[in-house]
């Protein structure tokens, strides 16, 4: 185990599982665009929304490289309830549009339909990879996270002669 977690490198797992999950909803915004023919106005409009929202929710946390641990930390120790529900939504928007996308999305066409719940379901399985991944950091692990921010500088390192000034009188 010890193995593994010496391995084990969050900001790097945090933005490729954002990548991931960024393509395949911008693939999911693409097969319902194919599918838009057999689908009325106003079902394409509330599927492109709804997989749009999530596009902007998870492009907004990768280009800014947003991790998780943060919100986790206000979700536990904020007071507030109305932080508190922000961070929530934060921490498992990926989470749930992706469970909302994978409920309501039907899309006809055989091949589309596969290939839309796989890309689904690859982004679900990344959203709750990412998830327990921040939750590891912050409530198991949560020393691990502050090693590198707290690490005090080497001694051996060349300080200037401190030397006095006298005023003359």
């Amino acid at each position: 185990m010890d193995k593994i977690l010496a391995c084990y490198d969050f900001p790097s797992l945090v933005n490729n599982s954002r990548m991931i999950q960024l393509l395949c909803t911008v693939s999911q915004l693409i097969f319902i665009y194919t599918e838009s023919g057999s689908l009325s106005f106003f079902t394409f409009l509330f599927y492109s929304i709804l997989v749009g929202m999530h596009v902007l929710h998870l492009a907004r946390r990768w280009y800014y490289n947003i991790d998780g641990r943060y919100d986790f930390r206000q979700v536990i120790r904020d007071n507030e309830m109305t932080l508190r529900l922000q961070y929530v939504v934060a921490l498992f928007s990926p989470l749930v549009l992706g469970l909302f996308t994978y409920s309501f999305v039907e899309l006809k066409n055989g091949l589309v339909h596969t290939l839309f719940h796989t890309s689904v379901c690859i982004q679900i399985l990344c959203a709750s990879i990412q998830l327990g991944c921040e939750f590891f950091e912050v409530v198991v692990n949560p020393n691990a996270n502050n090693s590198s921010s707290t690490a005090k500088p080497k001694s051996n390192s060349v300080q200037a002669p401190v030397t006095e000034v006298k005023k003359q009188e």
